[in-house]
């Protein structure tokens, strides 16, 4: 039965779908908006909306518009991006797969991602006498989304070879992930281990997933690789939606179905692992995400990326207003608020598949 609703062709989507989906994309980013403003307004210090709009506009006084334009807007800022890039990760993944599990958590490439970081975070205070501090880390930071990147290629290349045998299944693949997974988070745990307390705290931290922290350099750090991922999405849908009409299908009308599965495998790791290098391996917004996109605007994987990103972006920012007024001043990370969510989630979704 899903294999049959995920095969419908995009032309059979009904005509009054598409303003729907129009009026939903507009009102996410009417939300993305209200929650763009409370995340300004609110944290450990709440601040006016007369406040804001003075800072925002350079008339406001000097502790205002330090906390609005350096700590509250990058940040925000960071989150949408985080969120659209976890999204799309999630969105590609389940579509290539036809697997409505798949997510760069459960498929290893967050873990392989964060194992890289760590080993960055250590080679840096070793080699280069950094502070073990995640925001001394000057030297790494604009590397960061390269080293996390690299990580998670190897990562996926990993499962993608572990889980061939004369081609590769979902299933298979799955498997593959959650064992990679377990065995790079191991690893990671143990390298932190070795390097002592005095230096994995702030870094035990990141791997939970926080926005703690951030600033723009990080946005800075991150956008290059969203333009780029971006830019190389498109050329890939159209393979995409065929590969949701199962192997065979897609080989029959000419697809090269290992070749295009690798690419969007890369596209997603790029997309997942480069946001993990700023923010830490935040989990399940992706699995959470496509799955809504898909309700929302069925298999045709372009829909999904016009509503998905949106969701994303606002579940991260949501997310991460939440982790910052929940136990003021302290904060919970986000990547805690978003596995509260995820966990059940999961768990919903293995019942009805099993059902």
């Amino acid at each position: 039965m899903l294999a049959q609703t995920q095969c419908a062709p995009p032309a059979q989507l009904r005509r009054f779908e598409f303003p729907r989906l129009l009026g939903l994309a507009l009102l996410l980013l009417a939300l993305i908006a209200v929650a763009l403003v409370l995340n300004l307004l609110y944290g450990a210090v709440t601040l006016t909306p007369l406040q804001v709009w003075r800072a925002l506009n350079g008339e406001g006084d000097a502790v205002a518009t330090d906390i609005v334009w350096n700590l509250r807007l990058p940040r925000v800022l960071l989150g949408l991006l985080v969120g659209v890039h976890f999204a799309i990760a999630g969105s590609v993944l389940q579509a290539v797969m036809r697997n409505p599990l798949a997510d760069a958590g459960v498929l290893g490439i967050n873990a392989g991602a964060s194992l890289a970081a760590v080993l960055a975070f250590v080679m840096a205070e070793r080699v280069w006498g950094d502070s073990g501090s995640y925001s001394a880390l000057s030297i790494s930071l604009d590397w960061l989304p390269l080293i996390s990147s690299g990580g998670g290629i190897l990562a996926a290349a990993a499962v993608y070879r572990l889980g061939w045998s004369r081609g590769v299944t979902p299933v298979r693949l799955v498997l593959s992930g959650i064992a990679v997974a377990s065995v790079l988070n191991a690893l990671a745990t143990g390298v932190l281990a070795g390097w002592g307390s005095m230096n994995t705290e702030t870094v035990l931290i990141w791997l939970a997933g926080s926005l703690f922290g951030r600033g723009w350099e990080h946005l800075w750090a991150l956008l290059p690789w969203t333009l780029l991922a971006l830019s190389l999405l498109p050329l890939l849908l159209a393979g995409a939606n065929l590969l949701q009409l199962g192997d065979d299908v897609a080989s029959s009308l000419g697809l090269r179905v290992e070749l295009w599965r690798f690419a969007l495998l890369l596209v997603a790791v790029l997309f997942a692992a480069s946001a993990v290098g700023v923010v830490g391996p935040i989990g399940f917004i992706g699995l959470i995400v496509a799955q809504i996109a898909r309700l929302c605007c069925g298999p045709d994987l372009r829909l999904q990326l016009v509503l998905g990103p949106l969701f994303g972006a606002l579940l991260v920012m949501l997310s991460d207003l939440l982790g910052r007024l929940l136990l003021v001043p302290a904060e919970i990370p986000i990547g805690v608020i978003t596995s509260l969510l995820g966990v059940p989630f999961f768990i919903y979704l293995l019942a009805r598949r099993q059902a």
